[in-house]
């Protein structure tokens, strides 16, 4: 910059900065790039007064015009960097930061970014390797030992994420959010009192942040200390109401703890209710969930809103609706109607989809039965009564005689959807060669009715067993034959599922596998209140499923 007026002008602009005065250093800037039109750090400092000012599109402007000056201006390259990542756009943030890695080899932030952007934009592996490069470079610089962990954490390579993380915290302990993802990644391996450890220490410093109020309801828990889970959990609700996921984890510790009036009302906070309300909003109608004593003689629509499963537990708080006076109607999956019609609580049954509802007078989805019920601090109304199609009993029954002799076990192993999919899914699965070496006692036939069978499920489950195992998994395809075959079963073992439902609708029972922490509907200890004679096998605290296995046996 050889004149000077140009360079007393940036100097001053730089200065500006510094003082906070954006608009005199965007003033001061305007005057360097007019002095020198070929000043890249002119329009430099331009694109961070407008930074300042709150007009980004106008600093990244400035900051490309400086790069069409000097191709090789690094500041500008980072400067478009972190407005690209600022923007989410992570591909074009990985560009600008390679472009100050390209110019300057050994830049350790750079490095850092265009890691962080690379894992953003699925880059895992490149990201990895420009993290390990920052660490190198500068061992002792935090953010890079941060960064790494979290991508490492990503990539499924826990345990080494976890020790990447203490190391960031090792040199710089101020970040309360560091703390948190230090503990999450604890959690993930089942280190649940380190990480609650983790947050303890990191909630005395920082006592009102709702990312540490909420990791340590979760890991209070994890601890099944379920009153001061729900005490955090709450307070970490009233600073971040944008988690739409945290109150579905407070309504699940608060019906474990038998809160129900606030348990439900949280639960009404699913995402398919939200949805649905949304939908009749956009029609310029409410959704409100009445009271009991206003829906005598009125027509009402249950909305089946969730898994088949969830549909026929909730469906019991019906009756209450019927003996109110309410005519009922029922819309849902095509699988459920033939079943429901013999209930005889519903005048009329019809397939719909559940946004397709919102147009309905006066519609409540099923998951919202138990708000409206007249005794919600004693929710135990007993499950539905269908009695299964006689033809369909006899020729499950001729089926299971043919494939070996009583008794005659049912199983299954995986049910639920993941939390990564549906934050509520309550996803349960149990290691396949332990189940089915438990089951080895038992003797007699055993029939896998586990819906979606993966490749190499049944041969393991066959070598465990020591015995053949029988694919009845075709029996899920209608839920006529799925009601039927668990009511001839002698014994049925398996993770809480659809057909758990079904069984307790007619009149079977089962022996219920129940990971931890265990979903509300099968408690903390003891029977479940829904399903009177099942019998309840909990994982346990440590995550271990050997003395719940060890129960099947008599």
């Amino acid at each position: 910059m050889s004149d000077p007026r140009a360079a007393a002008f940036l100097a001053q602009a730089f200065r500006d900065l510094q003082a906070g005065e954006a608009a005199r250093a965007l003033d001061n800037a305007r005057r360097a790039a007019e002095a020198d039109p070929a000043s890249a750090p002119a329009r430099l400092a331009a694109g961070l007064a407008h930074e300042a000012l709150g007009a980004p599109d106008a600093a990244l402007a400035e900051y490309r015009r400086a790069i069409a000056l000097q191709p090789n201006f690094t500041p500008a390259h980072f400067a478009i960097g972190m407005q690209h990542f600022a923007r989410a756009q992570w591909r074009e943030a990985s560009d600008a930061f390679a472009a100050v890695v390209r110019a300057e080899p050994s830049n350790a932030e750079a490095l850092v970014n265009l890691g962080q952007a690379l894992a953003q934009a699925g880059g895992h592996a490149a990201a990895e390797e420009a993290l390990r490069r920052a660490v190198q470079l500068r061992p002792q610089f935090a953010p890079a030992h941060h960064a790494l962990g979290w991508v490492l954490r990503a990539r499924g390579r826990t345990r080494d994420g976890a020790a990447s993380l203490r190391a960031a915290l090792a040199i710089d302990p101020r970040d309360p959010n560091w703390h948190v993802d230090l503990a999450n990644a604890l959690v993930d391996l089942r280190h649940v009192d380190e990480a609650h450890a983790v947050a303890t220490q990191a909630l005395r410093a920082h006592p009102e942040h709702p990312a540490l109020l909420r990791l340590m309801g979760q890991t209070e828990f994890l601890r099944g200390e379920l009153a001061r889970a729900a005490e955090m959990l709450t307070a970490a609700a009233g600073q971040i109401p944008s988690d739409t996921a945290l109150p579905m984890l407070l309504a699940q510790v608060e019906l474990l703890l038998g809160r129900w009036q606030s348990a439900w009302v949280h639960y009404s906070w699913r995402e398919q209710r939200r949805r649905f309300a949304s939908e009749r909003a956009m029609r310029g109608l409410n959704y409100e969930v009445p009271q009991l004593a206003t829906i005598a003689g009125r027509r009402v629509t249950l909305v089946a809103e969730q898994g088949l499963g969830d549909v026929l537990f909730f469906l019991r708080f019906a009756r209450e609706l019927q003996m109110a006076g309410a005519e009922l109607d029922f819309a849902g999956e095509a699988r459920l109607l033939p079943l429901l019609e013999r209930t005889r609580l519903f005048r009329r049954l019809r397939a719909s989809a559940t946004l397709d509802e919102s147009r309905a007078e006066l519609p409540i989805l099923v998951g919202d039965l138990p708000l409206v019920s007249a005794s919600p601090d004693a929710p135990f109304p007993p499950s539905l009564e269908i009695v299964p199609d006689a033809a369909r009993v006899r020729e499950w029954s001729r089926r299971l005689e043919a494939a070996g002799p009583r008794p005659w076990i049912g199983v299954t192993w995986r049910a639920g959807t993941p939390a990564d999919v549906l934050a509520h899914g309550l996803y349960k699965t149990i290691p396949l060669a332990d189940f089915f070496t438990a089951l080895r006692p038992l003797g007699g036939t055993v029939v896998a009715l586990q819906r979606g069978i993966l490749a190499g499920e049944l041969d393991t489950a066959r070598s465990a067993l020591g015995n053949p195992v029988h694919d009845f998994s075709h029996a899920n395809d209608d839920l006529e034959d799925a009601l039927a075959l668990v009511s001839v079963l002698d014994r049925h073992v398996a993770v809480s599922n659809t057909n758990m439902h079904l069984a307790a609708a007619a009149g079977a029972t089962g022996d219920v596998l129940v990971p931890y922490p265990p979903e509300w509907r099968w408690r903390m200890s003891g029977d479940s209140p829904w399903f009177p004679g099942f019998r309840v096998h909990r994982r346990s605290r440590d995550f271990d499923w050997s003395s719940a296995l060890a129960a099947l046996t008599p």
